[in-house]
């Protein structure tokens, strides 16, 4: 009876949440109503409450859900040569967001107000950037060993072996263009300029890989 329950209890959550997710897509994050979401999986949105005490659980579940997502896809490439596989690792990130483009806006979109990301989605944030990390995380880039910057960047020397704090800045510095050129593609910004952004993108990557120090590297 255990199992059939837990079975249950599951099937129930990935309504819930699929359901949540049709509401941030129409309605963004910041629309996100559990009333909304009850009614979708035809429950009393009392009953909802039994699985997630909070609309911010429910938010907090669904990021993780999507990080999880995303670390997956980009932890799926095999290239191993490293500047192509910088780029297989770029267009992986491109391809998800493009497919998925409501779960991309959650994660690193505008922030919900009146919602704070709790501890639990920092590992699942860097399962995303390790592949990158592992990379080019070793590469010496001089800007990002400015004192300062150094000391901020030691957390991610944890995240992948062989990242350097310096290296570690610069992967973080790309991987903030990776994401600002996808948000700016999603959200309608490019077009008249570098529509379709398929060539765009792939220059963007090439010019990390020499920035990188990737080329020709492996």
């Amino acid at each position: 009876m255990a199992g059939v329950r837990e079975e249950s209890r599951a099937r129930t959550t990935a309504a819930i949440l699929a359901a949540a997710r049709e509401e941030i897509a129409a309605h963004g994050g910041g629309g996100l109503s559990m009333r909304a979401v009850a009614r979708e999986v035809g429950m009393v949105s009392s009953a909802v409450y039994r699985y997630f005490p909070t609309r911010e659980a429910l938010l907090t579940a669904m990021i993780l859900e999507s990080y999880e997502s995303l670390a997956a896809a980009v932890e799926s490439v095999r290239v191993r040569r490293p500047d192509r596989r910088w780029i297989a690792l770029g267009e992986a990130m491109r391809g998800w967001a493009v497919e998925r483009p409501h779960e991309f806006q959650l994660i690193y979109g505008t922030p919900v107000p009146g919602y704070v990301a709790p501890p639990e989605t920092v590992p699942a944030a860097a399962a995303v950037a390790r592949p990158f990390l592992a990379v080019a995380g070793g590469v010496e880039v001089a800007p990002f060993a400015a004192p300062r910057v150094a000391r901020q960047m030691e957390v991610l020397t944890e995240v992948a072996e062989g990242v350097t704090r310096e290296g570690g800045g610069a992967v973080l510095a790309e991987l903030a263009a990776l994401v600002g050129a996808v948000t700016l593609e999603l959200g309608g910004h490019l077009v008249g300029s570098a529509e379709p952004a398929d060539p765009f993108f792939r220059a963007l990557l090439q010019r990390q890989v020499d920035t990188l120090g990737l080329a020709g590297a492996g």
